[in-house]
This record gives C-alpha cells, sequence and structure tokens, in this order.
C-alpha cells in the first residue's frame, strides 16, 4: 500500500514548501540584521517583546497550515473502504499455463506474453465480477485470490514466467481443482478460463471435469499456439536463446497446440472453446458467451480500494489558519479592517494560492495519469504486456489524449505485433503534437510486417509534419528501395546488401530515443568502424541463417522420429528408447 495516493505530487510540493521556508527565513534574517544597524543597542530590548513572539509564533502557524495543504492534495490513504456494489455478476478465474513450452516463439514474442495481454484485457471486460488468477504447469498455485481490484490483478498477471512453478509438465486437472477450491466459499456464476497450449499430462482429467459439472463449473478453453508448433527455447536470466528443450531421449522438443483436449473441456462443462488471434477479440468473445449463459448472480459487498484521509490535514491546516488569523500582533480585539496594516509579506499569500492550484491541476488528471505513470514504469523494466494493460486503462479514462495510443502502439511494438502497433499509431497521429513521430513508427510497424508500400506512404506524412526529420528520409529510401525490390524481386541479393544496412538504421528508428549514426565521412577512424560494423552485421546474419537452418533440422527430426532412427542406424548409433516426457 502507498501511504499517498499522489505520490509525485507530494514531491513536487514539498520541493515548493522547501524553497518557500528558505527564502522566507532569509527574508527574516535581513530584516532583522537591517534593524538591528538602525537601532543598535535599543534592538534587543524592543526585538524580545510580547509582540515579537506573536509574529513568530504566527509565522509558524501559517507555515505549519501550508505543509498540511500540502499533505492534503497528495492524498494520503489508508485503511480499506468498500465502494458499493449492488450486483456482482459472480466469479471468473483464469488459469495460465506457465510450463515452458509457453515460452515457445510462434506467437510473438512468446506465448505467455500473449497470455498475459489476454488475462488483462479478461479482466478489464470483466470488472463486475470477481477475477482471481492461477498459475500452473505440473501444479497449481493461486496467484491472485479473488478480487475486484485491477491494480492487484495487473500486478500478480506481471509476474507470469515460462517455468516459473517447481512443478514442469502441463496438468489441467491440478488447474482446475484448485479453481473449485478457490471458488468453492462464493455463490453465483463460476467460470474458469484456461490459457494453454493444449499438451495434457494429466491422467485424472474424467474425474476433475466430474466434479467441474457437479458445481456448475464452466471452463472456457482458449489455445495459443499453432498445429505446426514451434521448438521450445531454453533462455538465460535476460532472455538469450542458449538451447532447445530435449527430451530424456536426446529428441529436440516440438510444443505443438493441441485442441482435442481443450475442445473436451469446453463441451463437457457446457462451454466453449477458442482459438487464440489477438487478446481484445478473443476477451471479448468469452464475454459474450458467459453473457448468453442462464446463471445465477452473486451479491457483493463492494469493491475494495484504500480510503482517501485528505479531509484530516485539510481540517487541520484550515484550524491554524483561523488561529494564525486571531494571534494579532496587538493582542485580541476586534477592528475595522485596514488593508494597508497587514504585516505579512506579499510572497505568503501567492505562495498558498499557488500550492492549491498545483495541487487542484494535479488531482484532475490524477485518474489517468496514475494508470499511464505505471504503464511508463513497466515500459522502462521491459515488461511491455504490463505496459499495454496500463496504457490501455489510461486510454480508456482518457481516450482524447493521443499520447496514450502513441504508448500502446510503442509497446506493441516492442512486442512485435506490428498490426496492433500500427493501428494505435495511426490513431496517434490524429494529434497534430505526436503526429510526425506517430506516422514515423507506423512507417516502422509496416515495413516490419513486409508492407514496404504503406511504409513508404507513412514516411512520407511524417516528414509532411516534420520536413527535418533525417531517421524519416533514411527509413524512406529503404523502404522505396524494398518496395522496387517486391515489384522486381532478385532472389540472389534479397538477404545480404538489405539487410545490414537496415539493421544498423532500425536499431535507432523505433522510439527516435538513439542518435543516427554516420557524419564526418574524411574521418578514417570512422570509415573504418564502419567498415567494421559492417563486417559484423554481415556475420551476425549468416550467424542467423545457419540458427535457421539448424532449428528446422531439429524440427523435421522431432516431426519425423522414424527418419531419425533410420540415420541413426546408419551412423552406426544405437536406436533411442521412447519416453513420456513432460515440459
Amino acid at each position: 500500500m502507498e501511504l499517498f495516493r499522489y505520490p509525485l505530487t507530494l514531491a513536487w510540493l514539498a520541493a515548493v514548501f522547501a524553497a518557500l521556508v528558505f527564502f522566507r527565513f532569509k527574508a527574516e534574517e535581513s530584516r532583522l540584521e537591517a534593524a538591528r544597524r538602525l537601532l543598535g543597542p535599543d534592538f534587543d530590548r524592543l526585538g524580545s517583546g510580547p509582540e515579537a513572539a506573536r509574529r513568530r509564533l504566527r509565522g509558524l502557524l501559517y507555515f505549519a497550515a501550508l505543509g498540511l495543504l500540502a499533505v492534503s492534495a497528495a492524498g494520503p490513504q489508508w485503511g480499506v473502504e468498500l465502494s458499493p456494489i449492488t450486483d456482482l455478476k459472480g466469479n471468473v478465474v483464469i488459469a495460465v499455463d506457465t510450463s515452458l513450452s509457453m515460452g515457445a516463439r510462434d506467437m510473438k514474442p512468446d506465448r505467455l506474453s500473449n497470455a498475459r495481454l489476454l488475462l488483462g484485457a479478461i479482466a478489464r471486460r470483466f470488472a463486475d465480477y470477481r477475477i482471481g488468477v492461477v498459475a500452473f504447469a505440473g501444479e497449481a498455485y493461486i496467484q491472485c485470490p479473488l478480487t475486484t481490484d485491477q491494480d492487484a490483478i495487473s500486478y500478480f498477471a506481471s509476474g507470469l514466467k515460462p517455468g516459473m512453478l517447481p512443478g514442469q509438465g502441463t496438468d489441467f486437472s491440478e488447474a482446475i481443482e484448485t479453481t473449485l477450491g478457490m471458488l468453492s466459499k462464493y455463490g453465483g456464476q463460476k467460470v474458469m478460463v484456461l490459457i494453454t497450449d493444449g499438451e495434457d499430462h494429466s491422467t485424472s482429467l474424467d474425474t476433475s471435469l466430474k466434479a467441474a459439472k457437479e458445481q456448475n463449473l464452466k471452463i472456457f478453453t482458449i489455445g495459443i499456439g499453432t498445429p505446426d508448433g514451434e521448438l521450445v527455447p531454453m533462455t538465460d536470466s535476460v532472455g538469450n536463446t542458449l538451447e532447445y528443450k530435449k527430451d530424456k531421449a536426446g529428441k529436440t522438443v516440438v510444443s505443438r497446440m493441441d485442441e482435442t483436449a481443450l475442445m473436451k473441456i469446453a463441451s463437457q462443462t457446457g462451454a466453449a472453446y477458442l482459438r487464440y488471434t489477438d487478446p481484445d477479440s478473443a476477451a471479448e468473445a468469452v464475454r459474450s458467451a458467459v453473457g448468453a449463459l442462464d446463471l445465477e448472480k452473486s451479491k457483493g459487498k463492494g469493491r475494495s480500494s484504500f480510503k482517501n484521509r485528505y479531509q484530516w490535514p485539510l481540517a487541520a491546516a484550515l484550524l491554524l489558519l483561523l488561529i494564525e488569523l486571531m494571534v494579532m500582533e496587538k493582542g485580541f480585539r476586534f477592528r475595522t479592517p485596514d488593508f494597508r496594516s497587514l504585516k505579512l509579506p506579499r510572497f505568503k499569500s501567492g505562495a498558498a494560492a499557488l500550492l492549491l492550484l498545483a495541487a487542484a491541476a494535479d488531482l484532475q488528471a490524477a485518474g489517468p495519469g496514475a494508470d499511464a505513470r505505471k504503464g511508463s514504469s513497466a515500459y522502462k523494466k521491459k515488461d511491455w504486456p504490463a505496459a499495454v494493460e496500463y496504457y490501455s486503462r489510461a486510454m480508456q479514462k482518457a481516450p482524447a489524449d493521443k499520447r496514450l495510443n502513441f504508448n500502446v502502439g510503442d509497446a506493441y511494438y516492442r512486442l512485435e505485433d506490428y498490426g496492433k502497433a500500427g493501428e494505435f499509431f495511426d490513431q496517434a497521429a490524429a494529434s497534430p503534437k505526436v503526429a510526425a513521430r506517430a506516422h514515423y513508427n507506423r512507417g516502422n510497424a509496416l515495413f516490419k510486417s513486409g508492407d514496404a508500400a504503406g511504409a513508404v506512404a507513412a514516411y512520407r506524412k511524417a516528414l509532411s509534419f516534420d520536413p527535418k526529420d533525417e531517421n524519416a528520409k533514411f527509413n524512406l529510401q529503404k523502404a522505396l528501395e524494398q518496395k522496387k525490390k517486391n515489384s522486381c524481386p532478385n532472389p540472389d541479393e534479397k538477404k545480404n546488401e538489405d539487410k545490414k544496412e537496415q539493421e544498423k538504421k532500425k536499431q535507432g528508428g523505433q522510439d527516435k530515443k538513439e542518435e543516427k549514426q554516420g557524419g564526418d565521412k574524411e574521418s578514417q577512424e570512422k570509415e573504418k568502424q564502419k567498415e567494421q560494423e559492417k563486417k559484423k552485421a554481415e556475420a551476425r546474419e549468416r550467424s542467423r541463417q545457419i540458427l535457421e537452418m539448424m532449428k528446422e533440422k531439429e524440427k523435421a527430426a522431432a516431426r519425423d522420429p522414424e527418419a531419425m532412427k533410420q540415420a541413426a542406424l546408419k551412423q552406426g548409433k544405437p536406436q533411442p528408447q521412447d519416453r513420456l516426457e513432460d515440459w
């Protein structure tokens, strides 16, 4: 729990308050020094009377009141309150497969990243339900208990990683039984959404399905992956692929989406099976399917949130200001107001107005701003699915702010979902403030997705807003070259000359956060560096091609085990024994 709802506001106001106190006491020191020089020996006698004490007391009261106003504007919060929800429709548990096979990259960037995006999209569409999250592989664990707190759901979803659980494999029965345990104490609709690639190694699935039917649990299954399958990468701590998963017999594992078990689960519980394409459409389909079910509704106590306690420091500040006005320098007495006789420095009242106006401005923007800040924090941590989740929520609260569309597109670009990225960049281009960057990034997304003609049009639009954009000019030239090659293909030159120049520029292109290389061609050292970079790019391209060839060979061998056995016999190697292996 954060003690303040708007911590950035508190930091800003604290800095202003500290500066105000500093300059006030500097001014007081200067005033006293001038009085000391003017009065000489009489200064100590005149400056130590009750009037001077009252003046100091008023100053302390005034600054204490300003400090409390700053604290109130920052939104202090503690304790939990329940905002009224008169009719919760039910409970949804989202079970996400976190086995190693969910790290396969047949869905960009990988299956589990798409599952996290889908989880967030489902949670947003089921705001009138309690939502829980279960992570499972060979065993199942409650990742997030049933709650209506969207922030808690997003937080726990961000921790889902391939291979995060100790028991590997994929056991649907474990996930179903854990879900039944979570829902046993709640009434109303009971819905489970099972997100997986479908490779089940459980032995008690039928028993679990029987228990689910007895408790009227509807299990919607969503398959993520492709029937052709993909190798399962084994990565280091930063995500670099070290090797590909092999079973105990030494065979390379090819993880394929198995829809048979998923269809069986959905049909036996009276639900539906969906094949995943993108998070929004899949979440909308689940919501529509659940809405069509005739299930009992659940009465809820309310949505939990931290209680804002701004009234306490605000009331204390007003009380101190009232006392400060009553402590007059010449005692307590009533008199006709004479504004010329006020002794307070003018900058005090101005500073108070500044603090209050700043607080009001920040409070107006705090709704979408809080989610946008969380999205930016997730983006900096390279947690792209969480960034999409928070930016999308901020965008729903402030649909007119096209910067949020730009940020969502940027996060999708990092996820290598170039189609979605292009859509959001196109929406962001409606704002003149970000139009140049939005068209530029849309051109990058179109180029990455193979639409060179569309990229040319986008780069030209970017240049119409910012004619001096060197990055856009460079990429426009490359897109024109690619467009020409697409119309007159030359297979011998397709993957060398074009890519070694393209990679250098694209490293700084998407965010425009890095500066374009190139410049002083007269310097021999820079020319040598460029040559070295070209050689490195060629070496990387050759390595990538070799890796792809090895990968395809391993996949082919895994798909045709008989051919693999024959090859092993020809080489005089012992024939491997088939074993059951979970991953």
